[in-house]
C-alpha cells in the first residue's frame, strides 16, 4: 500500500516513518510538508492508496486538501491527523469526507497500521457497495430529522436509498411476516421514540416472532446505556445517539452492519454447504485429497473421511509420511512417480495404477491431480487430486476383452482345450497368487476339501452349467496357502467361469447345429424357415421337391406364395393367433404347386425362441398328403356314392335326411320327400337288356340332377328307386311343384349313347316333415306308400301321403294358376275408399284397394289370394300393375279438374327387395304425368324392420322423388322409435285393431292416443283406418288425429262410383 503524509513537523513525521517501518514494512510511505506539494504529488502520480493528513498546514488547513481531493474524485482514502482534544476538527474532517481521523498521541502511532489498513478496506468496499444502492427503511417521526438525515445522505451518501415510515405499525406492515420471504430492504434505521406502539416492542415482533435477522440500527437523542442495552439484547445490530456529527457516523454504521450480517449469512451459507459435501462424500465413489508436491513421493496433507469406507485406511493412516507411494503396486510404482514428476509443467495428471487397498488387496485406482499453485522455479506446488476406484470397471473390461478373445476363438474353430486355457490364463492375470485350470466335461461332483499338503489339490472347484442346469465343466483354483476364495475372488472366479460355460456350450452347439443341417437336407418333409416378419429365410431340398420351387425362387418372398386360394381369411387368422397365442399349429392346409396344381398337406409351425424367450423365427414343416386324400376320396365315393349314376347313395340319403331334419326342427321349417319310382323300368331292362337301363339310370340322374338347387339332394336307393329330399320348404304345394317338374322332365325322350330313344313315366310319393313322421325310416316309408297310391292311381302322377292334403295343394296350385290368368285377362280391377280430414271432414284423398272378379267364383277375398301373390312371387308384378293403375286413374281425376286429392297405393315386401324400386315407381310417375305429390305409398312396419339399412336407402330413395311415405297398420309391428326417426317417414297409419273397440276398449283408446301424441312430437300426420262410428270419429278428432278412413266415411267402391261421390255427393258426407 502506497501512503502520502502530509506533515509540517519533522518529528511527527520521522516517528510515523519510524512506526511504519517496524510494524508495516509492506506500506510504502511518501512525505511532504504541505499541501501544495501535496497536490503535485496526488497529480504526478496516480498509484498512492491513502493520505495521511496533518490538520494544520504551513500553507493552509489540512481539511482544504481534503476537499480538494473529494472534489477531484481522486481514488485514495483519506486519514486526518489532529491535536488531542480537538473534537469538532475532527467532526468537521469526517464531513468533509475524511475515512477516518487520530489524535496525535502515543496510542494513535501504536494503532496506526491498523487504521491505515481498515480505512483503506472501507474506502474501497464503499466504492464497491456504491456501485449498489442499500435500501435502508427509516422510521422517524420527526420531520426535521428526516429532512437532515435525507440531505445528508444525498451529499455524503448517495447509495443509501432511504424509504420513509413514520410509525411502527407502518414499519411491521412494510416487512415480511416470515424469515422465508425476501425483504425489500437490506437495513433498517428506528427512532427510540415513535408514535404508537414503542420501538423496542417492534424489534421484539421482528426478531422474537417472525424471525427476521434483517439488520437494525436505532438512534435516539436520549443517549441512555440501560435503553442502548435493551435494544441490543433485543437484537438491535447497533445504536446510534444523535449526539452533534452522528451523521456522518451513520453511513458507516448503516454500511457497517449490513456488511456484518451479510457475512453471518454467507457463513451459515458456508456451512451449510460443507454439511452438504460432507454428506455427499460420504455416500460418494471417490476420495478428495491435497498434496504439498516438492518431490513426487511427498505426502499427503489432506483427505476426505469416505476413505475408511473405500480403502480401509483412516485419513490419519494415509497422511503419513511416504503412506501413499509405499502402497502403489510394484508393477506400477516407477510410471506413476513419473507421470507425477511431471504435474509443475503439465498442471494437471490423468492415470490409472494398481493400489493396495488396508486388506491387502489389489484395487485399481483412477487419479486425477490439478495443480494449484507453484513457485516460479516450479519445485514447490499445492495439488488437489481426486482418487476413483475403478476395479470393477478394470475387471469388467477385462472380462470383455476375454469374451472377444474367445468369441474370436470360436469362429477360428480353435480347439475346446485350447479355449479353456486361455481363460485361466487371464483369469491369473488378474490374480496372480492363484492357479486355475478349467475342465469340461468331467464327472459330476460339487465343491471339493483342501487335501492335506502332502496330497493337495486344487483348494476350490466351480461347477459351471447351461440354463437346464446341467453341468458343462469345472473351474479348480488352487491358492499359495490353502484357503477359500474371497467373495470379490469367487465373484471374478463365476464370471470366468461363465464364460467357459458359453464357449462349452457354444461348441456344443456347433455339434448339434452340424447334426441338424444333416438332418434338414436328408428328410422327406419339407421344412421352411421364415423370420418374424414371414419372410422366407431358408428350405430344405425336401421343400422344393414337393412345392416345385427352387430356394432360390422363394428365399426373401412370403410362403403365401403357395396360398391355393381355397381357405378363406379367416383360416389364417385363426392359425396365426393360435401361433400367438400357443407358439404352435398343425393341421391340413391346400397349397399350389409351382405348376399351379393344388394339394394338400399336414403343416406344422412352430415359433422358435431365443436365449431370452423371445420369438426369432418360425419353422415350418410340411407333409405332402394328397395320395393319401386321393385314396381316401375313392374310399370314401365308394362307400356313399352309387357307383353307376354318382348319385348318394341310401347311406349318404339317410344320413343327409337326418342332419335335415335335426336342422328343421331347430329352425321350425318343412321338409319333403319325394319317392319316385321309375314306371315299366323292368320292360327296358327285359327288352334292351341291362346295359341300356343303366345307361338309361345315367341320362335320367343326369337331367334329374341339373334342375334342382344347390339345397337339395337327390339319391338313389337302388334299382329304379330314387329319393329327392327338399329341404327349407315353404309350403307343401312347393313339393307339389317339383313333382310336376320332375314329371315334365320325364316327358321328352332319352336319347342314349347306344342310339336308343327312350320314354319313361315315373311315380311320386310325397311325405312332408313334420306332418308325416319325425324319423328318418317314417318319412321313407310313408313317401314308398304314397308312390304306390300313385301307381294305383294311374302312373305318371304324384300323391302325397294323405289324401286331404292332396287335395289342398291343388286346390292351391289350381288358385294360383288362375291368378296368373287374372293378372293377364285383366281380371283384376281397383276400388278407391276416400279419406277424410278429421276435423272438417274435408276429402283429402283415396286408397287404392285390388279386388279380383274371377269367372269361375266371382268375388275372390283379398286375404285368399294376396298371401298367395306374396308367397309365389306374383305380388311384384300385381304390385306394379296395381301402382300404374290407380296412378293413371289419378292424373285423369287431376286432369279433370276435380278436387286435388292424394291416391294411397299399398307396397308389398317382395317389392322391398327391389333395389331398382325407386327408379320404377319414378318411371311409373313419368309415364303417366301423376305428379309425385300426388301420390302416397304405404308400408307395414314388419316390412321396414325386416331390412333397416337397405329400406333406409331405398326410402330416402323414393322420398327424393318427391312423393309421401306412410307406415300402414302402425302399432302392430315391432319397429324401434330409434329406427323410426332414421326413415323419411311423413305419416303413421293406426291399425283398425285399435280402432275397432273405441269407446268401449279403454287400453285401445290409450293406444291410440299415445301413437298421436308421439307422432305429433314426431312432426308426422296421423291417419286413422277402420272408422265406422261417430263416437271413434269424435274420440280422434279430441285427440288430434289429422285424417281418418272407413265405412261411417266410405266404403271402397269402383272408379266411377268414386267420381260420383266426389262429384256429387262431397257436400253431404261433409255435413254427416
Amino acid at each position: 500500500m502506497r501512503v502520502l503524509h502530509v506533515e509540517d513537523n519533522p518529528t511527527d513525521a520521522d516517528l510515523t516513518r519510524c512506526v511504519l517501518a517496524r510494524r508495516a514494512p509492506e506500506i510504502e510511505l511518501d512525505q511532504v510538508s504541505d499541501q501544495t506539494a501535496a497536490r503535485v504529488h496526488l497529480q504526478d502520480a496516480a498509484d498512492f492508496d491513502l493520505a495521511l493528513v496533518d490538520l494544520r498546514l504551513p500553507d493552509g488547513s489540512g481539511l482544504e486538501l481534503l476537499v480538494w481531493i473529494r472534489e477531484h474524485r481522486l481514488p485514495l482514502a483519506v486519514v486526518m491527523l489532529t491535536g488531542s482534544g480537538d473534537q469538532e476538527c475532527a467532526i468537521a474532517a469526517l464531513q468533509a469526507g475524511a475515512d477516518d481521523y487520530l489524535t496525535k498521541d502515543v496510542a494513535a502511532l501504536e494503532r496506526l497500521p491498523i487504521t491505515l489498513r481498515d480505512a483503506h478496506k472501507r474506502f474501497h468496499d464503499a466504492r464497491i457497495r456504491h456501485e449498489r444502492p442499500l435500501r435502508v427503511l427509516y422510521a422517524e417521526h420527526s420531520a426535521a430529522d428526516i429532512d437532515l438525515t435525507r440531505r445528508h445522505l444525498a451529499r455524503y451518501a448517495p447509495h443509501i436509498r432511504l424509504s420513509l415510515a413514520t410509525d411502527v405499525g407502518e414499519v411491521l406492515a412494510r416487512l415480511p411476516s416470515d424469515p422465508g420471504t425476501q425483504a425489500d430492504f437490506d437495513v433498517v434505521l428506528l427512532d427510540y421514540r415513535l408514535p404508537g406502539l414503542d420501538a423496542l416492542e417492534a424489534v421484539k415482533v421482528l426478531r422474537a416472532e417472525r424471525g427476521l435477522d434483517i439488520p437494525i440500527v436505532m438512534v435516539s437523542g436520549q443517549g441512555n446505556e440501560e435503553v442502548a442495552a435493551r435494544a441490543i439484547h433485543l437484537g438491535v445490530n447497533d445504536y446510534v445517539s444523535k449526539h452533534q456529527g452522528y451523521l456522518y457516523k451513520l453511513p458507516a454504521t448503516l454500511e457497517k452492519v449490513w456488511g456484518q450480517v451479510e457475512l453471518a449469512r454467507e457463513r451459515l451459507q458456508l456451512r451449510a454447504a460443507s454439511e452438504r459435501l460432507a454428506l455427499a462424500l460420504a455416500a460418494s465413489p471417490v476420495v478428495l485429497y491435497t498434496r504439498q508436491i516438492s518431490t513426487p513421493e511427498s505426502p499427503l496433507t489432506w483427505v476426505s473421511e469416505n476413505i475408511t469406507r473405500l480403502l480401509g485406511y483412516t485419513p490419519a493412516e494415509i497422511l503419513q509420511p511416504n503412506a501413499w507411494a509405499s502402497r502403489l503396486h510394484p508393477d506400477d510404482r516407477e510410471e506413476t512417480l513419473e507421470r507425477f514428476a511431471s504435474l509443475p509443467g503439465a498442471g494437471h495428471v490423468s492415470h490409472t495404477y494398481r493400489f493396495f487397498d488396508a486388506g491387502g488387496q489389489v484395487c485399481w485406482i483412477h487419479d486425477e491431480l490439478n495443480l494449484v499453485e507453484a513457485s516460479g522455479e516450479s519445485k514447490h506446488c499445492s495439488a488437489t487430486g481426486v482418487w476413483c476406484d475403478v476395479t470393477e470397471q478394470k475387471r469388467t473390461e477385462h472380462l470383455r476383452e476375454t469374451r472377444m478373445v474367445v468369441l474370436d476363438a470360436l469362429v477360428d474353430n480353435r480347439s475346446l482345450p485350447d479355449i479353456l486355457e486361455e481363460i485361466g490364463r487371464r483369469l491369473e492375470d488378474i490374480y496372480p497368487h492363484m492357479r486355475v485350470e478349467i475342465e469340461a466335461p468331467p464327472e459330476e461332483r460339487g465343491f471339493s476339501v483342501p487335501r492335506p499338503q502332502e496330497e493337495r489339490g486344487f483348494d476350490w472347484t466351480l461347477p459351471f452349467k447351461d440354463g437346464a442346469g446341467q453341468v458343462l465343466g469345472y473351474c479348480k483354483v488352487r491358492f499359495a496357502r490353502a484357503r477359500a476364495p474371497t467373495l470379490a475372488e469367487r465373484g471374478l472366479i463365476g464370471e470366468f467361469s461363465r464364460i467357459a460355460g458359453l464357449a462349452v456350450a457354444r461348441v456344443r452347439a456347433d455339434i448339434r447345429l452340424r447334426q441338424a443341417a444333416t438332418v434338414f437336407e436328408s428328410t422327406r418333409e419339407g421344412v421352411i424357415i421364415t423370420d418374424l416378419d414371414v419372410r422366407i429365410l431358408t428350405v430344405n431340398r425336401a421343400f422344393s421337391d414337393i412345392t416345385g420351387y427352387k430356394e432360390s425362387d422363394v428365399v426373401g418372398r412370403k410362403p403365401s406364395i403357395l396360398r391355393s386360394g381355397r381357405q378363406d381369411p379367416s383360416f389364417y387368422q385363426a392359425m396365426w393367433a393360435s401361433i400367438e397365442a400357443t407358439g404352435y399349429w398343425q393341421g391340413e392346409i391346400w397349397n399350389r404347386r409351382k405348376s399351379g396344381e393344388l394339394y394338400p398337406q399336414i403343416l406344422s409351425i412352430s415359433v422358435v425362441y431365443d436365449s431370452q424367450r423371445s420369438p426369432s423365427y418360425y419353422v415350418g414343416v410340411m407333409t405332402d398328403i394328397s395320395q393319401l386324400r386321393q385314396s381316401e376320396a375313392r374310399l370314401e365315393h365308394l362307400v356313399h356314392y352309387d357307383p353307376l349314376t354318382h348319385l348318394p347313395n341310401r347311406r349318404l340319403l339317410q344320413s343327409r335326411l337326418d342332419h335335415a331334419l335335426g336342422q328343421a326342427e331347430r329352425q321350425q321349417r318343412r321338409i319333403a320327400l319325394l319317392f319316385i319310382d321309375l314306371d315299366r323300368f323292368k320292360t327296358v331292362n327285359d327288352s334292351l337288356g341291362h346295359p341300356i337301363g343303366d345307361e338309361l339310370l345315367e341320362a335320367l340322374a343326369q337331367r334329374l340332377a341339373t334342375r334342382l338347387r344347390d339345397e337339395d339332394t337327390l339319391g338313389r336307393l337302388g334299382g329304379d328307386e330314387f329319393l329327392l329330399i327338399l329341404e327349407q320348404l315353404q309350403r307343401p304345394e312347393d313339393a307339389a311343384g317339383v313333382a310336376q317338374t320332375v314329371l315334365g322332365l320325364l316327358e321328352r325322350p332319352f336319347r342314349l349313347a347306344s342310339g336308343a330313344e327312350i320314354y319313361v313315366g315315373a311315380s311320386i310319393g310325397i311325405s312332408l316333415y313334420p306332418e308325416d313322421g319325425g324319423s328318418v325310416t317314417d318319412l321313407i316309408k310313408h313317401a314308398d306308400v304314397a308312390m304306390y297310391q300313385a301307381k294305383e292311381e294311374g302312373r305318371g302322377t304324384y300323391r302325397f301321403y294323405t289324401p286331404s292334403l292332396t287335395r289342398v295343394a291343388n286346390e292351391r296350385l289350381a288358385l294360383e294358376a288362375r291368378l296368373h290368368r287374372a293378372l293377364a285377362d285383366g281380371e283384376l280391377q281397383l276400388h278407391y275408399q276416400p279419406q277424410f280430414a278429421t276435423h272438417d271432414k274435408r276429402l283429402i284423398g283415396c286408397e287404392a284397394l285390388v279386388r279380383w272378379m274371377s269367372p269361375e267364383e266371382g268375388m275372390v277375398p283379398p286375404a285368399r289370394f294376396i298371401p298367395l301373390a306374396e308367397e309365389t312371387g306374383l305380388i311384384v308384378p300385381l304390385g306394379s300393375w296395381v301402382l300404374r293403375t290407380a296412378c293413371v286413374q289419378a292424373k285423369h281425376w287431376l286432369d279433370g279438374a276435380w278436387p286435388e286429392v292424394r291416391i294411397a297405393v299399398n307396397l308389398s315386401g317382395r317389392q322391398l327387395l327391389d333395389p331398382n324400386l325407386a327408379e320404377r315407381v319414378a318411371g311409373i310417375l313419368a309415364e303417366t304425368g301423376l305428379p309425385p305429390e300426388r301420390l302416397k305409398l304405404e308400408l307395414t312396419e314388419s316390412m321396414i324392420m325386416d331390412h333397416v339399412e337397405q329400406t333406409a336407402d331405398l326410402l330416402r330413395g323414393l322420398k327424393s322423388l318427391g312423393l309421401r311415405l306412410s307406415i300402414d297398420d302402425f302399432g302392430t309391428g315391432y319397429s324401434s322409435l330409434a329406427y323410426l326417426k332414421r326413415f323419411p317417414i311423413d305419416e303413421l297409419k293406426i291399425d283398425r285393431s285399435f280402432v275397432q273397440d273405441i269407446p268401449d276398449d279403454q287400453d285401445d283408446m290409450t293406444i291410440a292416443a299415445t301413437i298421436i301424441a308421439m307422432a305429433r312430437n314426431l312432426r308426422l300426420k296421423v291417419i286413422a283406418e277402420g272408422v265406422e262410428t261417430q263416437e271413434q270419429l269424435d274420440f280422434l278428432r279430441r285427440q288430434g288425429c289429422h285424417a281418418c278412413q272407413g265405412y261411417l266415411l266410405g266404403r271402397p267402391m269402383p272408379a266411377e262410383e268414386f267420381a260420383r261421390m266426389v262429384l256429387g255427393a262431397t257436400n253431404e258426407i261433409t255435413q254427416a
